[in-house]
């Protein structure tokens, strides 16, 4: 046997068992992102119905969960350049179950947890991966709130439709806000520390509403929010079989993208308070605030 190949293990052989059975099931190309996010639904399978593992590197990072491949041995798969998208697709290599470095044990129980797998999501997009993460797997109710948040952003013409009878789009939008504010487990490790940004960012987010701005600009403002929020907590809550030399790259690059973050903020709520300013027809800016968000920065300031 090479010698490279015998660092093949349980999370390789889970990736490369997973690609040849979705190749078996069906010849669409495999991208990347589906590729990571089911090998996470089947060591989550692996470990809920056989009570083994979890195996793979896996984190949580904004609307999903990811297996880390930086973290396996990558020489079971072929990433060629995908047909029409940009991307990579990626096909299993020609291997053998002797290649594998697993006890029968792991090998018939990954299988299965496999097959439940791309029986149950192999002809599904990323999206609807997507989607399923977060409302089966979500950790806590705030990435459930703030998933849904962005989902209804991203597939709804908030500018022509409303969501709710005799509810209009902005006062959905504030009460999805509020639900936010309510669920942020202040209480959870790391959490606290971007208490204030997320606060200051909620702020922001008000005034946007206040001054009727786009929708997607809402939408790409939590996209930023939550990557940083990744960034600096749920990748690091949330993550099984990480070395600790990932983990302290991630925590340098961190505290960078906290610091932009902050810096960003600032130079939004100057825009818009400069616009707030020009404008005869705006409230004041706390009238804008909900009990809710009162009472949370009452709290963090008593501390």
């Amino acid at each position: 046997m090479p010698e490279e190949e015998q660092e093949f293990g349980e999370p390789e052989f889970l990736g490369w068992y997973l690609l040849r059975r979705l190749k078996q099931q069906s010849d669409d190309q495999i991208s990347r992102s589906k590729f990571l996010k089911l090998c996470c639904i089947a060591d989550r399978r692996l470990l809920e119905a056989h009570d083994y593992g979890p195996v793979m590197p896996r984190y949580w990072y904004m609307y999903g969960e990811l297996a880390n491949e930086h973290e396996f041995t990558g020489d079971f798969y072929n990433a060629p350049q995908a047909i029409g998208w940009d991307g990579q697709q990626y096909l299993p290599k020609e291997l053998r179950l002797e290649d594998f470095d697993i006890s029968d044990e792991a090998l018939g129980l990954i299988s299965r947890a496999v097959r439940w797998t791309v029986r149950n999501f192999g002809r599904s997009n990323v999206e609807e991966i997507k989607q399923h993460q977060y409302e089966e797997c979500a950790e806590n109710e705030f990435i459930q709130e703030y998933s849904e948040l962005r989902w209804l952003l991203n597939t709804i013409d908030l500018g022509k439709q409303q969501r709710l009878a005799g509810e209009s789009n902005e006062e959905y939008l504030r009460e999805s806000l509020d639900a936010m504010v309510e669920a942020y487990p202040s209480e959870e490790e790391r959490y606290d520390e971007i208490e204030p940004l997320y606060l200051r960012w909620d702020d922001t987010v008000r005034l946007m509403l206040d001054q009727s701005k786009e929708y997607s600009r809402i939408a790409e403002f939590l996209d930023d929010f939550i990557e940083v929020l990744s960034k600096n907590v749920l990748r690091f809550n949330y993550q099984h079989n990480i070395s600790d030399e990932r983990l302290s790259e991630w925590e340098e690059d961190a505290a960078e993208a906290r610091s932009e973050f902050a810096s960003q903020i600032r130079d939004d709520r100057r825009e818009l308070l400069g616009d707030r300013s020009r404008s005869t027809e705006l409230d004041a800016v706390s009238d804008s605030y909900s009990d809710t968000i009162e009472e949370k920065i009452d709290s963090l300031l008593a501390r």
